[in-house]
């Protein structure tokens, strides 16, 4: 057996238990790695584990000191870096060999994760570098591209990795301030028979990416997408993107890759910033020839943050990125987008053009559907969503457009934060529950169901929960809830009819002078013409 110890002047010690099943294949070598793991590692396939005592993790270095680490240590070598420490680089670390880990010691996931930071001065892009190399893990730290102090640089994205490769993780660390195109990237093989596959992408969180508008010296756009996403059957799931400001999860064909439980909200991070973003979740570019199937995108939250804005949640299909029509990069496969909530300031839920066949576009959500019903928040053009790849299942609630429209990033934030309350004079409202809505506040939302019954939702952080509820119920609103009828009239009393008539009334005939909506308690109030409360939807 041949045990080969490499000499490093680095503050690294191990102590060695035990040797577990220490009989060598003939002609091996066996290579120690380095690191801070105090579980035992496997260091060849059938022949022996090396179990160390709990060792020194790497409290000081530059990317030097990681890549000899790296570099000697070859397969398995696991570089576990101090909690709390910041490792300033000026060039990228580099994965060398496959099963290779960079992580925080004890796997922390609060704040107390090591920090890799680029310097300012540096002409480096890429903090980390993992391409062509199976089954390396990124976990636990923190990458900071430091875009404010070290500026924009065209360049790779801030963690790059993929590749011909498998297997690859990339799990619980923070990955903010990108100085190009994207902090994330899984980038593809460009090799039929050898393509990225399989990787890993969960619990990060990711953002800020980017910056509004275009460079004023070469004019190259500052915007960032968030995780940029090129490998087949790949688990992309519980992120968290906050502040992408191109697309939040861009999806570059990756078939048979699932896109589950993320949550993406746009954020303004200046005062001088209107916080725009292009994308929630895109699926429009034509890579892996514009093969997208067996792509399941579901679960996912997309929002609108405040002082913010997203033109369009999801982005399905070639034609609705591009300004004009390009039929030969028809992207095409059997998909399914299911359950994904969409709140806040978004321009276009869903929009569908240049697909070739197998969509199935459904549970969106009644909540949903009723808030975003009247913009047509989800919108498809028949004629590019076509073909013979599979049946289209889209759900009856998309508004079909009559002639061609590809491009739909032509929105800018429309409007300052929704209030907190909205107020009627009488005779000035009157919404039936085919319509739905009432009122759209900050993080609420009223409604109308098909059932008669009134309700208040609030919607902070994507979880709707109901905070009152008139809880008076009709099985006489009609088939499409049009008869069943919530108004405040003339003479000052809210009422709710339904088919049959008065369904419950506020009794301030006579007397009520405004009718005031809120998103705090007591929600729903009727006063009267010295400011006097008359009514609340407590008193029904």
């Amino acid at each position: 057996m041949k045990i080969l110890f490499h000499a490093l002047a680095l503050p690294l010690t191990f102590h060695f238990l035990s040797l577990a099943h220490a009989i060598p294949s003939p002609g091996k070598s066996y290579h120690i790695p380095y690191g801070g793991s105090s579980q035992g590692t496997n260091t060849t396939d059938d022949a022996m584990t090396i179990i160390p005592r709990q060792s020194s993790c790497l409290s000081t270095g530059t990317q030097s000191t990681i890549n000899a680490l790296f570099s000697s240590g070859g397969a398995n070598t696991i570089v576990s870096l101090c909690p709390g420490v910041t490792i300033s680089i000026t060039a990228s670390i580099v994965f060398t060999a496959p099963r290779q880990e960079l992580s925080t010691q004890g796997y922390p996931t609060d704040s107390s994760r090591a920090t890799i930071l680029i310097q300012p001065g540096s002409t480096v892009t890429s903090a980390i570098r993992g391409n062509w190399q199976n089954n390396v893990k990124v976990l636990n730290i923190q990458v900071d591209g430091n875009r404010p102090n070290a500026g924009y640089l065209r360049g790779d994205a801030l963690l790059e990795i993929g590749g011909g490769t498998e297997g690859q993780t990339v799990s619980h660390t923070v990955v903010k301030n990108t100085r190009s195109w994207s902090c994330v990237h899984f980038i593809g093989s460009g090799q039929e028979d050898n393509p990225c596959r399989q990787a890993t992408v969960t619990f990060n969180e990711v953002g800020p990416c980017g910056l509004e508008g275009t460079d004023p010296a070469t004019g190259n756009g500052l915007w960032a997408d968030g995780l940029s996403i090129e490998c087949m059957d790949t688990t992309v799931t519980d992120n968290t993107i906050t502040g992408a400001t191109d697309g939040g999860i861009v999806i570059f064909g990756s078939p048979g890759s699932h896109i589950l439980r993320n949550t993406i909200t746009s954020s303004s991070s200046s005062s001088s910033s209107s916080g725009l973003q292009f994308g929630g979740i895109n699926m429009v570019d034509p890579t892996w020839s514009g093969n997208y199937s067996g792509v399941v995108v579901s679960s996912n939250t997309i929002t609108g943050g405040p002082g913010s804005f997203i033109n369009l949640g999801i982005g399905m299909g070639s034609q609705v990125w591009s300004s004009s029509p390009h039929p030969e990069e028809t992207n095409f496969g059997q998909v399914t987008v299911t359950n994904n909530v969409f709140t806040g300031n978004v321009g276009f839920s869903i929009v569908m053009n240049g697909w070739l066949g197998g969509l199935t576009v459904t549970g969106c959500g009644a909540v949903q559907q009723a808030a975003f019903a009247d913009s047509e928040q989800l919108v498809y053009y028949p004629a590019g969503v076509t073909g013979s790849s599979g049946l289209n299942v889209i759900q009856s609630e998309f508004t079909a457009l009559s002639t061609n429209a590809s491009n739909w990033l032509c929105l800018t934030n429309p409007a300052p934060p929704l209030p907190d309350t909205q107020s009627f004079l009488p005779n000035t409202l009157s919404v039936d529950a085919s319509t739905s809505r009432v009122v759209s506040l900050r993080d609420f939302y009223v409604q109308v169901q098909g059932d008669g019954n009134v309700v208040g939702i609030d919607t902070t952080g994507g979880v709707w929960t109901v905070k009152w509820a008139s809880s008076r119920f009709s099985s006489a609103c009609g088939p499409d809830g049009s008869q069943c009828l919530l108004a405040f009239g003339i003479d000052g009393n809210i009422i709710m009819y339904d088919g049959n008539g008065a369904l419950w009334a506020s009794g301030t005939d006579g007397r009520g002078q405004l009718l005031t909506l809120s998103r705090e308690a007591p929600w729903v109030t009727v006063t009267g013409s010295n400011e006097q409360t008359l009514w609340t939807i407590g008193n029904l």
